[in-house]
């Protein structure tokens, strides 16, 4: 396994934390999650979209008086997904699809490629894949059926299908060259995890390659001393949520025990700790994994 190295990406802007901005930023994500639980969770929402509207209002006008015809989702959708910012969905959306392909290429083969983009959102990467991949052929699956539709109206050249938030996905078995899953088991309760390292496992061509993300130790900084100890003890730990797949649901994964838990249907390639490359993929810990030939 290889432990990452080299130059830093530009894709998600580098956070230095102090200790006083450390502890605000604890404090803040604390109390955001209360109130969620508090059921407020529509007042909150509504509020921070309207303050993030009135910020990006001015410059989100710029980029498309100065890029007309970009096709985009909904504000609502893109504040839910990503941030409220034209220019750096498009812009970081496209970098992450080119450090994908710089990521991947050399364990994968040069000709014919069909790629995954699991858990696509508004297809923020996968939108830029097809000229990147002219020969490839691109997919991209979210269990939200109307970002889906959307973007089978936006998105040329990629095959756009709704899924379940739970396995096993429509896809015949080992079918996918690479599949690529940005924060999305980071979004999933720890007790499906391993069944969908499953399904990743059985969708993925024998020697073919899955990138994940997690959220590693850069990520610890928002858990507090009984969500700490719970994650020693078991390795992964989730902040629950009702709503599974939101933004609210957290799950934390330490990398011994995620690499443990990779062993039975995949091999470590490279791996990224987030502590020691936060602009890899903001700060979370990046896995390039190689499906292994039979499951043990």
């Amino acid at each position: 396994m290889l432990y990452g190295s080299g130059k830093e990406s530009n894709s998600i802007n580098l956070f230095i934390y102090s200790p006083v901005t450390s502890v605000f930023y604890v404090l803040k994500y604390h109390v955001k999650y209360f109130l969620y639980k508090l059921g407020l969770a529509g007042w909150i929402y509504r509020r921070l979209f309207r303050i993030a509207s009135q910020k990006n209002r001015h410059k989100n006008a710029r980029y498309l008086a100065t890029n007309p015809g970009t096709a985009l989702p909904g504000d609502l959708f893109l504040f839910e997904t990503y941030q409220l910012d034209y220019r750096k969905f498009i812009e970081d959306g496209r970098l992450a699809a080119e450090e994908i392909i710089e990521w991947t290429k050399p364990f994968l083969p040069h000709y014919s490629l069909r790629v995954l983009d699991w858990g696509c959102g508004a297809a923020r990467i996968c939108r830029h894949l097809p000229p990147l991949l002219p020969d490839a052929m691109i997919f991209g699956c979210d269990t939200n059926e109307f970002l889906i539709s959307e973007n089978k109206k936006q998105v040329p050249g990629i095959v756009f299908s709704t899924i379940n938030g739970f396995p096993p996905l429509l896809y015949a078995d080992s079918y996918f060259d690479l599949v690529y899953g940005f924060s999305v088991l980071t979004h999933i309760d720890a007790g499906m995890q391993e069944n969908w390292l499953k399904e990743l496992h059985r969708i993925t061509k024998p020697d073919g390659i899955v990138l994940v993300t997690t959220h590693g130790a850069a990520f610890l900084k928002q858990l507090i001393g009984p969500q700490k100890k719970r994650l020693k003890a078991t390795g992964i730990y989730t902040q629950s949520y009702p709503l599974h797949g939101h933004r609210m649901m957290t799950t934390y994964h330490d990398a011994q025990h995620f690499k443990k838990m990779l062993a039975p249907f995949f091999s470590v390639k490279i791996f990224f700790d987030g502590s020691m490359y936060p602009a890899k993929a903001g700060g979370q810990d990046l896995w390039i994994l190689e499906r292994m030939p039979n499951n043990k």
